[in-house]
């Protein structure tokens, strides 16, 4: 549950200067709409959320510190349409900010849920650029 963690912790603690998530960016409606809410057990959900808001309100309240997402197009618990979703809901809060730079989502072509070294590198990267050498 890294990658979730992830969000949520940036999402409510503004103590967190940075934050990268890997292999789980979703979107609940469309999870429920691919029929993959078994791609996450019963941690995963927090119930009367989408009575008021989804994904994209909880991603949202991170703007404008650093998040990097790293999600293959294949995860059958991130579903591309929300992850898309997602992205054209918040980048737009980046840009207004004046940080666009600071927000980006990474597709991976042909993967899976599973972290990559390719992955590991950029979140390095990620992390360096906006924690190591930011002090």
């Amino acid at each position: 549950m890294g990658c979730t963690r992830a969000w949520w912790l940036m999402a409510l603690d503004d103590r967190l200067r940075a934050g990268v998530g890997v292999a789980c960016l979703t979107r609940y409606h469309d999870l429920i709409e691919s029929e993959e809410l078994k791609a996450h057990g019963i941690y995963y959900f927090v119930p009367g959320m989408l009575r008021h808001f989804d994904t994209e309100a909880v991603v949202a309240c991170i703007a404008p510190r650093p998040m990097l997402f790293l999600t293959g197009d294949s995860d059958p618990g991130s579903p591309l349409t929300g992850i898309r979703t997602i992205e054209d809901k918040v980048t737009p809060l980046y840009t207004l900010a004046g940080q666009r730079d600071r927000f980006q989502s990474v597709i991976y072509p042909h993967t899976g849920h599973v972290y990559l070294s390719a992955m590991w590198q950029r979140m390095t990267a990620w992390m360096d650029l906006y924690v190591k050498n930011a002090r």
